[in-house]
């Protein structure tokens, strides 16, 4: 479906910016028992008070009221949507499993470090990205995404120092929101955690300080959080349980990208400007300088081996009024990991692709989800079809 929007809203899509069972690669049978089991395990986690405490509102946020969601079931969003004649469709209040989705950087306020969550301009991107950004899930997923008070674009222009209080002050807004969430509508289901740019920002965190190590995390499908830098040090750390999804069917696990043009070479710059929650430090740092993990979102595998353009499932168009959101285009691109991050060739086409110029030439950023969009669809599939045959 065009939207012939989309070329004015792109202006607006920035930045990026106790032990449990290990990862698994099931595929045996019964997983009722298991997931009565873990809800019986949620519910008394519900009951001591570890949801409870801060589950309802963030100051003044009211997480059960769906003026506070982009997408929640019961609400109509765009993330009900798929492209016109991509053969799919969404499955909504019949899906198996959740997904819960933190949206990006789209608040370009100069004047404020937070962005409050009725700003039409920011809103209206949020709303573009969700369509983008959940629709791969939702002909397996319910979708939830909250709005919250995002750390505006020029925050990240700033020194670290100045980025603390505006990113802490978000995260609380998500954190809010995903405690809601579990307490209200999760049931015990298998979900899906899914972000990106400052998104996967406090995915990351989420998982860390609130899914790791506890009951929540026998309900994690797979957390999909492309577009930030993610260190390959939290997987010693704070992140121990939960490691990186390194094959297709790998369950209980982070994918993680971000992607760039074949000769990109302003790496050096972007990581300086994008960072990561330091659980040990309580705070945010930049990336500069660490290993870092990407798995080719083609083949999902960690390797450096090209994915031909003949493996490539399909891209959905973004940000050119006429294709944006339209169809699913497959064999478009090639992908391999290299410096650290997923390069694709050959060049995307611009009457497919546009980011209103925000970031460098080759700088695949605002596409991270919609350059693979078939792609992640497929494995997300695959994952939770492997997650229910795990007993």
């Amino acid at each position: 479906m065009s939207d012939p929007g989309a070329a004015m809203a792109t202006q607006t899509i920035a930045q990026g910016h106790r032990s449990r069972r290990p990862a698994r690669h099931g595929d045996a049978a019964a997983p009722v028992r298991r997931l009565i089991a873990t809800g019986i395990h949620i519910a008394r986690a519900i009951t001591s008070g570890l949801v409870a405490a801060c589950a309802a509102q963030a100051d003044g946020i009211d997480y059960r009221s769906n003026a506070a969601w982009l997408a929640r079931p019961g609400i109509e969003s765009p993330a009900l949507r798929v492209p016109a004649d991509g053969g799919t469709h969404a499955l909504g209040d019949n899906a198996r499993a959740d997904a819960f989705y933190i949206h990006p950087t789209t608040g370009m306020n100069a004047d404020i470090d937070n962005v409050p969550i009725d700003d039409a301009r920011a809103l209206a991107t949020a709303r573009l990205m969700l369509e983008a950004q959940t629709t791969p899930f939702n002909g397996i997923a319910r979708i939830y995404a909250p709005r919250y008070r995002q750390a505006a674009l020029h925050v990240f222009d700033g020194d670290e120092d100045a980025l603390q209080i505006p990113m802490n002050l978000a995260y609380q807004d998500v954190r809010a929101a995903f405690l809601d969430y579990v307490q209200h509508d999760n049931d015990g289901r298998p979900f899906f955690l899914v972000a990106h740019s400052q998104g996967s920002n406090h995915a990351l965190r989420l998982l860390a300080e609130e899914i790791a190590g506890t009951p929540l995390q026998d309900l994690l499908v797979a957390a999909y959080v492309p577009g930030m830098p993610v260190p390959r040090a939290l997987f010693v750390g704070p992140l121990a349980t939960i490691p990186p999804c390194a094959e297709p069917r790998q369950t209980g696990c982070i994918a993680a990208w971000e992607t760039f043009a074949e000769g990109f070479d302003g790496f050096e710059a972007w990581e300086g400007a994008n960072h990561f929650w330091d659980v040990e430090a309580g705070r945010w740092h930049t990336a500069r300088g660490m290993a870092l993990v990407n798995v080719n979102p083609v083949s999902w595998v960690i390797d450096d081996q090209a994915t031909p353009r003949s493996a490539h499932r399909g891209a959905v168009p973004f940000g050119v009024p006429g294709t944006h959101f339209s169809a699913v285009i497959p064999r478009l691109a090639s992908a391999r990991v290299a410096h650290d991050r997923v390069l694709v060739s050959p060049d995307l086409p611009a009457g497919l692709f546009s980011d209103g110029g925000i970031f460098d030439e080759g700088n695949y950023h605002v596409f991270d989800i919609s350059l693979f969009w078939a792609d992640i669809r497929a494995n997300a599939g695959e994952r939770l079809a492997a997650f229910l045959a795990d007993p």
